[in-house]
């Protein structure tokens, strides 16, 4: 009997380490998709994505779709496109769904050998936001070939 309550535990607690939830995004160019991951695990990884040129000169659309891991509306999300120096070049307040068009990446690529996108939060309230540390995610980076 003690044996089949040890076994129920177990599994119970190997069931719910695997439900957790992590945040995930999924990137876009032309309604294709490119890439996708979560923060599940950190890792020294790139991310590395390449853009085509002749597809930046078309028309469409650059993605970036974040999904937190539990609902964030007292939050401020930020995604934002960063060069190899870590000095900002673009960056947009408040999204978790990012949609701009392909001419406007070219233009955040320009003159830039890879481009990093970070995305953080910070919360609404300024007192608040004034003692959390703020942990940038590495969603991806971006290099133009």
């Amino acid at each position: 009997m003690n044996k089949i309550v040890i076994y129920i535990t177990a599994l119970t607690f190997t069931l719910a380490a695997e439900a957790q939830s992590y945040d995930k995004w999924k990137v876009y160019q032309n309604r294709k998709e490119i890439f996708s991951s979560d923060n599940k695990k950190e890792t020294n990884d790139e991310k590395k994505i390449v853009l085509l040129n002749r597809l930046l000169e078309g028309p469409g659309f650059f993605i970036i779709e974040f999904t937190p891991a539990a609902e964030q509306s007292e939050w401020i999300r930020t995604i934002a496109f960063l060069d190899s120096s870590d000095h900002n070049i673009r960056e947009y307040k408040n999204t978790l769904f990012l949609n701009i068009h392909n001419s406007e990446i070219a233009g955040i690529m320009e003159g830039q050998q890879k481009v990093k996108v970070y995305s953080w939060a910070v919360p609404k309230d300024p007192a608040l936001a004034a003692t959390v540390r703020v942990r940038r995610i590495l969603l991806c980076t971006l290099y133009t070939r």
